[in-house]
């Protein structure tokens, strides 16, 4: 993801009683730690998707969880490039009884098309209008009114733009959410420096994004007519569950606070903010992030798996 451009001390302010902190509860699902038992009927699976988009087909794989029921499910949005795509949380989830769709924008990591950061906001859109396709929802035994949508770093900003315009979304997570409007003073340098600093920002993009480099990135955040402040989503998600996860060793860019500012201002009843003692990726502790994200939907959204374990199912 984005190299560490500048200094950062965590500061978890203090917020109302309506953004509760999260308290992560260890053990409130054994999908993390244990296999569950297999359905011979309606076994897990894998299928490789291919998600329509602009004029053409995005790679994509649908992990399918076990049973006849009807399955919440949730859309896994990476980051920029996506070197962590968060695949063990994806299996987490799927243990807990929760469809996962996964795929790779256009242009990046062979889908076909041009990557754009605007353009990765509208195939989350249709990432997600490919889940409520009434043929994808009877072949995958998805519950489209239990849709969920979690984003990593520049995947948290896409998540934020999807579910903003989707009120029907039943619960969206940000991890270490990337406020791309941060980088426009970083990039504002002058000409015989703006190559190098697209690179100090956007350093390990080369070769991943079908030929669009860390100067186009750099570009493309620069350019006027579209508004990168991660906090302009805060109307359209006031009223949806939020999670937002932070890391305490990340920049500012990627904890998510003008948005809680914002949300909190707009009185949202359901916003939960946590930080791990860890970095932009979760690298050492990725456990302790399936947790948190378990716990945090265990109270919102019941699964097929939940049912009747005695877990508070409250939406």
């Amino acid at each position: 993801m984005k190299k560490v451009i500048l200094p950062f001390v965590c500061l978890m302010a203090s917020i109302s009683p309506g953004f509760l902190l999260a308290q992560t509860r260890p053990g409130s699902t054994n999908a993390i730690y244990e296999d569950q038992p297999r359905d011979d009927a309606k076994p897990t699976r894998n299928e490789a998707v291919w998600i329509p988009s602009g004029g053409v087909l995005m790679n994509g794989v649908m992990l399918v969880a076990a049973g006849a029921e009807l399955h919440p499910t949730v859309l896994n949005l990476h980051g920029l490039p996506g070197n962590e795509q968060n695949l063990d949380l994806a299996q987490g989830l799927r243990r807990a009884g929760y469809n996962v769709l996964s795929f790779h924008y256009r242009g990046s990591w062979g889908s076909p098309g041009k990557f754009t950061l605007a353009g990765g906001v509208d195939d989350g859109l249709a990432a997600l209008a490919f889940l409520e396709d009434p043929a994808v929802a009877a072949k995958f035994r998805i519950d489209t009114k239990r849709l969920i949508v979690i984003g990593h770093s520049y995947g948290g900003f896409v998540a934020a733009r999807v579910a903003a315009t989707q009120p029907h979304v039943s619960a969206i997570v940000l991890l270490a959410p990337w406020d791309p409007a941060k980088a426009i003073p970083i990039l504002t340098v002058p000409a015989e420096k703006f190559a190098m600093t697209a690179h100090s920002v956007f350093d390990d993009v080369d070769g991943r994004l079908g030929g669009y480099t860390d100067v186009d990135l750099a570009k493309e955040v620069l350019a006027s007519g579209y508004n990168w402040h991660l906090e302009s989503s805060a109307p359209g998600l006031k009223n949806l569950p939020l999670l937002i996860v932070g890391a305490r060793h990340d920049t500012p860019d990627d904890q998510g606070r003008e948005l809680a500012a914002e949300l909190e201002r707009l009185h949202a009843p359901d916003v939960t903010r946590q930080s791990l003692d860890s970095d932009h990726p979760f690298s050492d502790h990725r456990i302790a992030l399936e947790n948190t994200v378990l716990s945090w939907l265990d109270k919102r959204i019941a699964t097929p798996v939940q049912k009747g374990t005695g877990l508070d199912q409250t939406h």
